[in-house]
């Protein structure tokens, strides 16, 4: 009889302990929570800050400012009977 309650006192002290890591671990989800929630909210006020620069920044096609220079595609020529002029085979891109 002894040995039974010997055995069953361990037991009870193991899931006191037990109890006590998963209390520890509930406050570490819990910190771990809030720091992610956190994290969450200032990026999403990030992407609303640069929403807001992006759409108020506009470029001007017809100024002559190099700040407005956009890339533009050129096709291939295409000369008589039917030889391709000036190409090298890649894409090629123009600065206007």
């Amino acid at each position: 009889m002894c040995a039974k309650a010997r055995v069953m006192s361990e037991i009870e002290e193991v899931q006191e302990q037990m109890k006590a890591d998963m209390e520890a671990m509930k406050k570490q989800m819990t910190t771990k929570m809030e720091a992610i929630i956190s994290m969450r909210k200032m990026m999403e006020v990030n992407a609303t800050a640069v929403a807001a620069t992006s759409t108020t920044t506009e470029v001007d096609p017809t100024h002559p400012s190099g700040l407005n220079q956009v890339n533009r595609p050129v096709s291939d020529m295409v000369g008589q009977a039917g030889k391709t002029l000036g190409s090298t085979g890649g894409p090629h891109f123009v600065q206007v």
